[in-house]
């Protein structure tokens, strides 16, 4: 990719998944917090992934249209894809370097992945805004530093759950996971976001760094297929390794331009 170069991607796509759209754009400097923030708010998708070529990776920052992302894995998982396949980086892994860490991007068969460290959570009293949020089917509560995890008693309540957004808005936390186990995929969830436009994410890799942990010790599995129920739908394969988890995805191209 050349500087001012960007790619529209949907990312997690599969069966029954158009995934979650991100713009991948190269910039030669991204220091400009402000300039970012009104690049995305004109690209309006829920990620706009901005990079940044260094010697040993790129750094990385992402924009949704209201605020900068703290850690964004379907805008990662669209930066490799674009890098891996559009991008002529055949060999070796990608590090992308943010804020407060790293992740890794390499091919994966047909698709790609990205590795990043597992976020673990602590069981906690349930909310009373919560279990009025998820109409009463809350089974259990669990805080982390990244979204809450929210088990719900069965798969159809996360998909056919309808939130209520008033009292899940009188939580201080940037968003939750819904999540059940599934009998098709080993579990699906659906990620909330009730303080932003979009109130929903449609295919959200930083709530499978979590959901992968928590699933695999419940479900005794260290490689979990994964659906998120949202409107557009999205499939990851979950793998957890001494503390690291890698999502698997593919992605799908629908538009290619410059800035510049």
């Amino acid at each position: 990719m050349k500087p001012g170069e960007f790619y529209l991607i949907n990312a997690f796509t599969g069966e029954n998944a158009r995934g979650n759209q991100a713009c991948v754009l190269m910039l030669k400097d991204i220091s400009d917090t402000q300039k970012l923030f009104q690049i995305a708010q004109n690209f309006n998708l829920p990620a706009t992934t901005f990079l940044c070529e260094r010697n040993d990776g790129y750094d990385v920052r992402w924009f949704a249209p209201e605020a900068e992302i703290g850690l964004c894995g379907h805008g990662t998982i669209a930066a490799t894809w674009v890098l891996k396949k559009h991008s002529n980086i055949i060999t070796g892994p990608i590090r992308f370097h943010y804020a407060t860490g790293s992740l890794f991007g390499d091919q994966y068969e047909s698709g790609v992945r990205i590795e990043g460290k597992a976020i673990y959570s602590i069981e906690s009293e349930i909310p009373e805004y919560v279990q009025r949020g998820f109409q009463g089917r809350v089974k259990s509560y669990f805080k982390n530093d990244n979204k809450d995890i929210v088990l719900l008693d069965c798969e159809e309540s996360v998909i056919e759950m309808k939130p209520n957004w008033n009292a899940l808005r009188e939580s201080k936390a940037f968003g939750c996971v819904i999540t059940a186990d599934s009998k098709k995929y080993d579990f699906v969830s659906r990620t909330i976001l009730p303080h932003i436009n979009f109130l929903e994410d449609q295919a959200t890799g930083s709530s499978h760094m979590l959901l992968t942990p928590f699933w695999s010790e419940r479900l005794a599995k260290s490689k979990m297929h994964a659906y998120q129920a949202s409107n557009r739908g999205g499939v990851m394969h979950c793998l957890i390794a001494d503390d690291k988890v890698s999502l698997v995805g593919e992605c799908q191209v629908f538009g290619h331009g410059s800035l510049i």
